[in-house]
């Protein structure tokens, strides 16, 4: 088992703390950031952490065209635009949060540990936490500060393809987890896909059982104190000693796993990018219900 994974959270009295801290990107990010950037309003443009910066583009940040599942992680061109947008130099302490249960927040906060930022954190709690605490809010857009460039260092054991899945699939050092609902691991909703169900052998979890409220999107959903999280993922079949393999659909639950996972002190995983809309859509792959 790797070591704590507690720096990767901040609290809301933490980041009061830091507003003001030039070291500190704060980064908010809305499902709606693209419909904000073309000036139609949004939740940003409504009220945010005061200081931080939207994050405009899809929020799941794929690469190219986001709408198409064959593109998946961004290039490294695509990630130093990203970073300069959002004035995240190589030293900066970043920041990322939402109001989505840190499904957004975690996707960001993997494409930049993939490409070696190290010093990334979620806000515990997201903006809920935030209005929860009292804080000061604004409704004033920040504008991204003048930072050194960006240094894309890429990790690729963080990274999974479709060959690797494929190849780990029964290999007992590894174990796959799919962090979908229900009814996509059975089957039922096919969220667009020709196929439905799982990967043969795959774990199970949804990825709202490691939050507090976990099914009410209007509270505060907090991650699960440590102890509570290990214990949650171990129920599911998670070994701290294994190799791990997140995915979803279009792994954005997949990386919320992988944080949790980090988390817990499990160590990196490798989140299968491609996921089901990948997986689901071609013939070969295999799929039980």
């Amino acid at each position: 088992m790797a070591g704590s994974g507690a720096d990767l959270l901040v609290d809301p009295s933490w980041l009061a703390d830091h507003l003001d801290d030039e070291r500190v990107v704060i980064v908010d990010c809305p499902w709606d950031g693209a419909w904000w950037r073309a000036g139609n309003g949004g939740s940003y443009g409504r009220a945010h952490i005061p200081g931080a910066i939207c994050q405009t583009g899809h929020p799941y940040i794929k690469g190219g065209d986001a709408d198409d599942p064959s593109v998946l992680l961004p290039s490294q061109e695509e990630v130093v635009q990203l970073a300069g947008e959002l004035g995240i130099g190589p030293d900066h302490t970043v920041v990322v949060y939402d109001d989505r249960g840190s499904l957004f927040a975690a996707r960001l906060w993997w494409v930049l540990r993939y490409y070696g930022h190290e010093d990334v954190r979620l806000l515990d709690g997201g903006w809920q936490g935030w209005l929860e605490s009292g804080l000061p809010v604004s409704a004033h857009a920040a504008e991204a500060v003048d930072a050194p460039p960006f240094i894309p260092r890429a990790e690729p054991e963080r990274l999974a393809t479709l060959d690797e899945v494929l190849a780990k699939q029964d290999d007992a050092a590894w174990q796959i987890v799919d962090a979908r609902s229900d009814g996509e691991w059975e089957g039922t909703e096919l969220s667009g896909n020709r196929r439905g169900g799982h990967i043969p052998g795959a774990l199970h979890l949804e990825w709202k059982r490691l939050l507090t409220h976990g099914e009410d999107s209007e509270a505060v959903r907090r991650f699960l104190p440590p102890d509570e999280l290990r214990s949650t993922l171990s129920q599911a079949g998670v070994d701290p000693d294994k190799g791990h393999i997140p995915l979803c659909q279009a792994a954005v639950r997949g990386a919320f796993m992988a944080f949790a996972l980090e988390l817990a002190g499990y160590g990196a995983s490798a989140l299968y990018d491609g996921s089901m809309a990948e997986w689901a859509n071609l013939d070969d792959p295999p799929l039980e219900v």
